[in-house]
């Protein structure tokens, strides 16, 4: 009997910390792609410095989230997202607005897909 107490505490644990994974998830992908919208209005007004300055900060942020997540999620889609933000800077070094736009918009669905993937659903569960 002890055994199944155990096993069902170890369950609500687990449980408990995969929603709680979940909602920091939604909350840094929220807070990262607010910021890459403005990323981006600074993109479209060829305000260049404004842009890399905002994008500093997705990527200070996204730095801080990655470690937090390493253990949890794939290294590959961690690292795809870091790829992205590296190309964006280099973008926006350049000053290539539709090269730094087309990047932007791949960062949000990598952010979105991200999101899905770690999302508790009986789809990603089974």
């Amino acid at each position: 009997m002890k055994l199944w107490i155990v096993m069902f505490m170890i369950m609500i644990i687990i449980f408990v910390g995969g929603l709680f994974l979940e909602q920091s998830i939604l909350k840094a992908t929220d807070r990262l792609s607010h910021t890459l919208d403005l990323v981006k209005d600074a993109v479209r007004d060829n305000q260049w410095q404004k842009a890399l300055t905002l994008r500093n900060q997705v990527d200070e942020t996204w730095r801080l989230q990655q470690e937090r997540w390493s253990p949890f999620i794939h290294n590959h889609d961690l690292d795809a997202i870091t790829v992205y933000l590296a190309r964006l800077q280099s973008f926006l070094e350049s000053e290539e607005q539709a090269q730094a736009l087309a990047e932007i918009v791949e960062l949000e669905i990598q952010l979105v897909q991200l999101y899905k993937l770690e999302v508790l659903t009986l789809k990603n569960v089974f």
